[in-house]
């Protein structure tokens, strides 16, 4: 595993970095995690019991901004897109880089967010059409629906002390919805809780939005995780590097277009929608209200030096839209170069940039720019060999006698701007915390090159249609991989994360990347599935289990459910102290699409000083704040000052190591 060393070695070689800088507002809750996420929407919403406590999170996440300012969350299709796996799922990248999405989206979301603040089960539902979250508390399922903005109560009394449905219950009794209405499109206001369905109700459609529910056999449960969990928004600041943080796209059209492969090509992933007026030019941006995606930059002042070949490291808590380098260059003779190259599979895989060229003799300076790849051109953007991940490595292979004085990384990332600290007029009282000294590093395994990626392998063969794809078992055998994990120079590893999908296909349903909904393909019989994620300190073993699959479900509720996709998504970490750990997947009757996994080690000793910038506008006037972090401060507050009743236009948050 000389890939995932490599990249380990070059993080954790520095001896001064900030770990995970971060700055929020007072009260402000904290998106880079679900559980402190959580815990900040209860403290908000002054939440306590069960009920209150499961409302606050569904309240936080509703797509229209009046009910929660600033409006975390917002709808828009198309645009949370990742290949390979396709419509994004994982609770942490929706929060962070995107911040808007479809039901098949805010459903996982709201589900991951329930669990990781302490709720004993919660669980998705697909209806053909429209995915909803419920979850369990005071002995029952209730469901709500941030997307489409509401829940209904049993019962004619009052919503706020009236039982909270179950999904079950509206498929059982479309009534317990419609019974809600005066009229088409008048709610009783005594029987529900503002919002309730507003787009529904305004069209006179909420006997649509029952049949949903009541068109029983189409209705599909996901018992198990519906949700990813291996992304981590982690990061280290180097000395001579910055992230910069604006609270919109820093200019017209800069934003992460996804891109989707159909087992031929490479097209663009959203869709125009002239009805609706949804234009890709205009980028993801709200269609209901103001609310903007951000954009930012990673910039990195590399430290070079005069080896022949030199490889820098670049890691993003955000999706990477675009990257260039910058080069000053000291040539003496007409035909030295530099060759560049970018990898996004931890040095196993290069893809060529360009090769820069002296065209002109005698000594002299100049300055040469690169950006990676071009893969894909289409109408509204690129496609490069960087965009829509989340690192990156860049190397410079140049001639004898040429000297790479300086490279500077500019690296352009998308972000959620609500999870920012916003000023307002008047004094902010602002947080600042940093993370662990731990360095966490991927391992990027996309299921088609498993095989070639695994230690070893075997009683496996990769089934593909269109684009899409997994591993099967061979016969009634069972299928493995085994993945070797190794920190640098013999440094021990502190912990590793390891997960990936596991897929129940005897109803002949898969996954469908596009879509996020279902799809058909070949049954696989599933009546002594097994599977299972194990690990040692050997390739030969002894394996401990991390995780093992369990098909006897339980149903809480007492109510069982024939009618569930068990495609369990599993993420596990495992502290240890190995040099090197070996990762086992394990399948018998059942597929397997995705593997996660990451090492992680501890950070260097020492720290860097941080220098926070504020910047925004005051009616209209540019303003900044700048405050000093010393070095191996944890936790700081500190407070900015705007002027009270001015219009207050935030701009960017800078943080840059020193």
């Amino acid at each position: 595993m000389r890939s995932i060393m490599l990249s380990l070695c070059m993080v954790a070689a520095l001896s001064a970095q900030v770990h995970s800088p971060q700055v929020l507002r007072k009260g402000q809750p904290d998106a880079s995690s679900l559980a402190r996420l959580t815990q900040g929407i209860y403290a908000q919403a002054g939440a306590n019991t069960p009920r209150e406590r499961a409302e606050a999170i569904w309240r936080f996440f509703l797509t229209d901004g009046r009910f929660v300012p600033p409006g975390f969350w917002y709808h828009i299709a198309g645009w949370a897109y990742e290949e390979p796996m396709g419509e994004v799922l994982d609770p942490v990248k929706l929060m962070n880089s995107y911040g808007f999405g479809l039901c098949y989206q805010i459903a996982p979301v709201l589900e991951a967010a329930w669990r990781a603040g302490g709720f004993e089960d919660a669980r998705a539902w697909f209806l053909t059409g429209h995915t909803v979250a419920e979850v369990y508390y005071d002995g029952a399922y209730h469901h709500y629906d941030s997307d489409m903005m509401g829940y209904t109560t049993t019962g004619h009394g009052p919503a706020k002390q009236s039982p909270v449905a179950s999904v079950h219950q509206l498929e059982a009794d479309g009534s317990i919805i419609l019974s809600k209405l005066k009229g088409p499109r008048d709610a009783n206001a005594k029987q529900i809780d503002q919002p309730w369905y507003p787009a529904d109700v305004n069209s006179a459609a909420m006997d649509g939005l029952a049949e949903l529910f009541t068109t029983q056999a189409d209705n599909h449960l996901f018992p198990l995780e519906r949700a990813p969990q291996g992304h981590s928004v982690d990061f280290v600041l180097r000395p001579g590097e910055r992230l910069i943080r604006y609270f919109h796209p820093e200019e017209p059209g800069l934003f992460y277009l996804p891109y989707k492969f159909d087992g031929r090509e490479w097209k663009e992933f959203p869709q125009e929608i002239a009805e609706y007026q949804i234009r890709t030019p205009d980028g993801p941006r709200s269609q209901k209200d103001a609310r903007f995606w951000g954009t930012g930059r990673i910039e990195y002042h590399a430290p070079v030096s005069g080896a022949a070949v030199q490889v820098f490291h670049v890691q993003s808590p955000y999706v990477i839209i675009k990257a260039e380098f910058q080069l000053g260059v000291t040539v003496a003779k007409k035909g030295q170069s530099i060759t560049v190259e970018t990898s996004t599979d931890e040095g196993r895989t290069w893809v060529s940039a360009s090769t820069m060229t002296n065209t002109v003799d005698g000594q002299h300076s100049q300055v040469w720019k690169a950006e990676p790849a071009r893969l894909t051109s289409s109408e509204h953007g690129i496609r490069s060999a960087v965009s829509g991940k989340y690192g990156y490595l860049v190397r410079f292979t140049q001639s004898p006698g040429l000297t790479l004085g300086s490279a500077f990384l500019r690296t352009w990332i998308q972000l959620n701007p609500r999870t920012l600290p916003e000023l307002t007029a008047g004094r902010n009282e602002l947080d600042f915390a940093a993370g662990s000294p731990l360095v966490r590093t991927p391992l990027t395994v996309a299921a088609v090159d498993a095989a070639k990626i695994a230690s070893s392998f075997k009683n496996a063969s990769y089934a593909e249609q269109g684009g899409q794809g997994y591993w099967i078992p061979s016969a009634d055998q069972t299928a493995e991989f085994v993945f070797r994990l190794a920190s640098p120079d013999g440094k021990p590893l502190t912990g590793f994360d390891a997960g990936g999908r596991f897929l129940d296909l005897s109803h002949g349903l898969a996954p469908d990347k596009f879509t996020a909904e279902v799809r058909q393909v070949p049954p696989l019989a599933s009546d002594h599935a097994e599977a299972s994620i194990a690990w040692s300190e050997s390739p030969d073993g002894p394996f401990q289990p991390i995780w093992e699959y369990n098909p006897k479900l339980t149903w809480k509720d007492g109510v069982v459910i024939d009618r569930t996709l068990l495609w369990p998504e599993v993420d596990r970490h495992v502290e240890t102290s190995a040099k090197e750990v070996y990762v086992r997947y394990s399948v018998r009757g059942l597929a397997l699409d995705d593997f996660r996994m990451a090492g992680a080690v501890a950070g260097g000793p020492g720290s860097s000083s941080l220098v926070v910038t504020h910047l925004w506008k005051e009616n209209g006037v540019a303003k900044s704040a700048v405050r000093q972090i010393p070095p191996g401060t944890k936790r700081l507050s500190y407070s900015v000052a705007a002027a009270p009743g001015a219009k207050i236009q935030n701009e960017a948050l800078v943080l840059e190591c020193k």
